[in-house]
């Protein structure tokens, strides 16, 4: 009878630590962790979530409460995954895309919100579509640019830096002839064909030497059927 009151009560045991540990129970049983750093973010800037993540677990909190912070604290911070092991702690964690960088100080991520340029790693942000954006238009920037990146064709960033001055006018300057402007709304179509017929405009004003002295064109493409070209 007593051996089987023991055999009972060590499975009940083990199950109970378990339980705490599944329901969030401070992380009370590791001395170290292991927090893994995820590509996109810098190096600073993981080191400050690192240290807010070291006062955190020395403070004995459940794993929902240091998530909990943790987000509030750094909002890039999409999800936090926290898992007890009896060598250590392990924090897994992954951030919000960066979509554009916005005048060369800002990033926009997927989720639609600003976050300061330095926040993402050097090779996240020479990944992306940078974007000049006139002051006026910095309050509607999340939905003019969100609405101008959709409509443009794959990769058309490598070949034009972007000026976003409203809804009404953007201008993609050729990154190989700065003096050759297109101008276009958010709303209006970019496909492939419409920058093909504008590189084709460009080549023409060269080769009769409509660029010579520095002189600026402009390849206006808000019309119906056609594309207007003129002198800056």
């Amino acid at each position: 009878m007593k051996k089987g009151l023991l055999f009972l009560f060590v499975p009940i045991s083990l199950l109970i630590i378990v339980g705490l540990r599944r329901n969030s129970a401070p992380f009370f049983f590791a001395k170290e962790y292991r927090c893994a750093q995820n590509e996109l973010i810098s190096d600073d800037y993981f080191s400050s979530i690192n240290t807010a993540l070291v006062n955190l677990l020395a403070d004995n909190l459940s794993a929902r409460v240091v998530i909990d912070r943790l987000k509030k604290q750094f909002p890039v911070l999409n999800t936090i995954t926290m898992s007890y092991r009896p060598s250590a702690i392990h924090v897994m964690m992954s951030v919000y895309e960066p979509v554009c960088c916005i005048n060369n100080a800002v990033v926009l991520a997927d989720n639609n919100e600003l976050f300061p340029k330095d926040v993402f790693s050097a090779r996240a942000v020479d990944a992306i579509a940078e974007v000049t954006v006139l002051r006026d238009s910095m309050t509607d920037v999340p939905l003019f640019v969100s609405s101008l990146l959709q409509g443009l064709p794959s990769g058309a960033h490598s070949g034009y830096n972007l000026e976003l001055i409203n809804e009404h006018c953007v201008r993609f300057v050729d990154k190989n002839q700065p003096n050759f402007t297109i101008v276009s709304s958010i709303t209006q179509e970019k496909s492939p064909i419409l920058l093909a017929q504008c590189e084709s405009v460009k080549k023409t004003i060269d080769e009769r030497g409509g660029f010579n002295k520095g002189v600026r064109w402009i390849a206006d493409t808000r019309f119906a059927h056609y594309i207007v070209a003129y002198k800056a």
